[in-house]
């Protein structure tokens, strides 16, 4: 921004001065502009000298940091050239090459971190460099002649700072360059390092877990075990003194690690601890001491992870022991805890699962031991009987825990018969990874059971009841997403490579155009959640009277959540069979092979199917109607893709085709939710009866029940003149089919009970026989 002011600033005095050698007489003479030139030019100049000075500052700072870039440089070079021998040695011992690749991932992290002040200088110089240049090309081209002299000496020395300064940027771009240079060397090394290892680790895995060996129990005949024991003490002395070196020489990482990691994440535990300590209805599982061991024993293994993961803390065989010891400690008990939300156990006990924590714990110190190989095998056997004895004493009170009881015996003989067919090494991989997936089960379950009860505490009344179904459904989904993600960062972190993780996510399965991927198929099992989740939500916004559109009734909210809901499982269907990399033109072609076969042997279910869609959008029929159909009436409960359910009046569900309600002539009694319905009541009297009487009695009784409308009015009909009575119908309108039957029959009760006051007569049906005398008469006669 200077230089572009400065350059601006001297075009327009190259105007001005321009414009004063064409002034005309009378205009102020020369002497005076060039003077006001000359004192501005000094201004500039000591704008230069403004900019020379914070170029000997970065200098400076150059000279002050130069040191410390040295001495991390050879710090650099001597944990490169370590990594170099321990390369060479290591070639086929996987546990000694995770430690190598931590190393190496450590330099190249370290190096990143150190190289950003440099980076930032050399930056700042380059500023400089470019505004020294611009003011240098400037100065040449534009102000070299035609001054005055008085100018022209200013311009001249103004040139002359300017080369001064630009000498001192190019000593100091030189300089930077040779550091860059160095770092760059060593970053590239370590780069390479980094991807050889991460490729080779992987491959000696797998021979070490896959190829078979044999599992011995005992030392091999005539081999000396007291010298066998002695190098092995000797070399867990030398890995533990080394282990404790690289320690002891960062205190000051320990230091900062536990302001920036530990103590976080000891505070998150203990504000969530204080927030969830009103759900848990007792403290059966352990209570509050359980709760803050297992806090401080998780933090201080995730605030190791973090260190790990941000390069402030070397990854040491030893530490990461220390990190799968506490997690394991912290996670069994927070774990045991959450299972016990609810208040289901009926006494204090212990964390059934404490056999797999046992053994999990004691495999992973037996692989930091570094045994023979015969008493590493002999030990594993050892543990493995320990703790599925260790299980025979224990008798969980819960569902999961009692299968897992159950089911450990059988794992663990399988683990054991794997050994003797000579993997090992997997089978002892395998008794690890069985008790972490137990616990990270067991704390999903428990965490899950925690979300349900925070929320059915809540208050859950209108919008809040949507918000809170959502909340559980998408929170039980963040749970055990990071459940699955822990178990697989923590096979990445033993093993020492994402190995696992990248076959998972690239294995595919190819079938001619059909093709199977594991993470695709995650994401389908988490999006059928999501989707399952929304249809749930969809489905309360439509039932609830509170949450829905005020202007849509029952029944087209009912055909809404109906079509909502087939329209998002339609969406995720597609969705889904894109994801599983299924081509949807094989679903043409079979459809195109089978479309004789769902025309004849299938021309029912796609009739139905077919007048299920016209009923939903078409909304003729929709739930909560009253219908007759073949003289049944009927209550619509729900219209289905396939049939619709309706319910009489004798309670008896009946399911009728949807293309019987499409082809045939129904009666839908509260069509487009007008449920009023007009009824008729017969009533016929003696001959001789008060006709304006009897219409007066009919219309009052009519207008004085309640369930009767007043508009249109009840009237009465003088229907004919009977055999036996006078026939009148009553005519009236009532608010709704639902008493229909009943206002009648109150009605009939009251007019019987006004007519016997004004003592109006129902005539019972009667028929008069006259008798004449002639060719009908029958003659009787007496036998003697």
């Amino acid at each position: 921004m200077k230089t572009k002011m400065l350059v601006l600033t001297l075009l327009i005095a190259s105007f001005l001065c321009s414009g004063t050698l064409g002034r005309a007489e009378g205009e102020p003479p020369v002497s005076e502009s060039v003077t006001v030139l000359s004192s501005f030019f000094q201004t500039k100049a000591k704008e230069i000298d403004g900019l020379q000075r914070e170029v000997d500052q970065l200098q400076q700072e150059l000279d002050r940091q130069e040191a410390g870039f040295k001495t991390a440089l050879e710090t650099a070079r001597a944990r490169l050239q370590t990594i170099e021998v321990m390369a060479r040695m290591v070639k086929t011992n996987p546990y000694d090459m995770r430690v190598t690749l931590a190393e190496a991932t450590y330099l190249q992290l370290t190096l990143a971190k150190e190289s950003q002040p440099l980076e930032a200088l050399v930056k700042e110089v380059q500023t400089k460099a470019i505004t020294v240049d611009t003011l240098q090309e400037d100065l040449d081209r534009k102000w070299a002649t035609g001054l005055d002299k008085a100018v022209r000496d200013d311009v001249q020395a103004m040139r002359r700072n300017v080369t001064a300064v630009d000498r001192k940027v190019t000593d100091l771009q030189d300089r930077l360059e040779k550091l860059q240079a160095q770092m760059a060397e060593i970053q590239a090394r370590a780069d390479e390092w980094v991807s050889n290892f991460q490729n080779q680790l992987p491959l000696i895995w797998k021979a070490e877990f896959l190829d078979a060996k044999e599992f011995s129990l005992l030392p091999a005949t005539g081999a000396d075990v007291r010298k066998d024991l002695e190098d092995w003490f000797s070399n867990l002395k030398i890995l533990f003194v080394s282990q404790y070196s690289i320690v002891s020489q960062e205190r000051g990482d320990w230091i900062g690690m536990l302001v920036l990691f530990w103590l976080p994440f000891v505070f998150v535990g203990f504000a969530a601890y204080r927030f969830l300590e009103r759900v848990f209805q007792n403290a059966y599982a352990g209570g509050r001491l359980t709760s803050a061991f297992g806090i401080l024993c998780l933090s201080l293994a995730l605030s190791l992870l973090a260190a790990f993961l941000a390069g402030q803390v070397k990854q040491t065989s030893l530490l990461l022991a220390a990190t799968h010891v506490l997690m394991l400690m912290g996670v069994q008990a927070l774990a045991w805890v959450f299972r016990n939300v609810r208040g289901r156990l009926e006494k204090k006990s212990l964390q059934p699962l404490l056999p797999l924590v046992f053994l999990s714990i004691s495999v992973a110190v037996l692989d930091l031991l570094r045994l023979p190989q015969w008493m590493e095998h002999l030990t594993w056997v050892g543990l493995v009987v320990l703790s599925s004895l260790f299980f025979g004493m224990i008798q969980p009170a819960l569902r999961y825990e009692r299968l897992i009881r159950r089911v450990h015996p059988y794992a663990m003989a399988i683990l054991v018969a794997m050994a003797v067919l000579g993997w090992g090494n997997l089978a002892v991989l395998a008794s690890t990874l069985w008790g972490v997936l137990a616990l990270a089960v067991q704390l999903g379950i428990g965490a899950s059971s925690v979300v349900r009860v925070v929320f059915e505490n809540l208050d859950k009344s209108g919008f809040k009841a949507l918000v809170a179904d959502l909340a559980v459904t998408f929170l039980t989904l963040l749970v055990w997403l990071v459940v699955v993600l822990g178990i697989m960062a923590w096979i990445s972190i033993n093993l020492g490579t994402n190995v696992v993780y990248e076959k998972l996510s690239t294995l595919e399965l190819n079938w001619g155009d059909f093709s199977f991927n594991f993470l695709r198929l995650g994401v389908v099992l988490l999006l059928f959640q999501v989707v399952r989740s929304l249809a749930l939500a969809w489905k309360t916004v439509l039932d609830s009277e509170n949450l829905r559109w005020k202007n849509i009734d029952h029944g087209a909210a009912a055909s809404l959540q109906r079509i909502g809901i087939y329209c998002l499982w339609l969406l995720f269907g597609l969705v889904s069979v894109n994801l599983l990399g299924i081509s949807l033109t094989n679903f043409a072609v079979i459809a195109g092979g089978l479309s004789v076969g769902i025309g004849f042997g299938m021309q029912t279910i796609i009739s139905n199917f077919i007048s299920g869609l016209i009923l939903l959008f078409d909304r003729a029929i929709q739930p909560g109607d009253i219908i007759e159909v073949n003289g049944i009436w009927a209550k619509v409960m729900s219209v289905n893709i396939r049939n619709t359910e309706v319910q009489t009046f004798e309670n008896a569900k009946i399911f009728l085709p949807n293309s019987t309600l499409i082809a045939n002539q129904v009666t839908n009694w509260t069509h487009r939710n007008d449920v009023k319905i007009r009824r008729d009541v017969l009533v016929g009297v003696a001959y001789g009866s008060d006709v304006q009487l009897v219409k007066k009695i009919l219309v009052e009784t009519a207008g004085e029940h309640p369930a009767v409308l007043a508009s249109p009015e009840p009237w009465v009909i003088f229907n004919d003149f009977g055999a036996s009575s006078l026939d009148f119908i009553l005519r009236f309108w009532v608010r709704h089919v639902d008493f229909g039957l009943s206002a009648c029959s109150e009605i009939r009760e009251t007019i019987e009970a006004k007519f016997r006051e004004h003592r109006v007569e129902i005539p019972f049906p009667q028929m008069d026989v006259h008798m004449r005398p002639g060719d009908g008469t029958i003659e009787v006669k007496s036998k003697a």
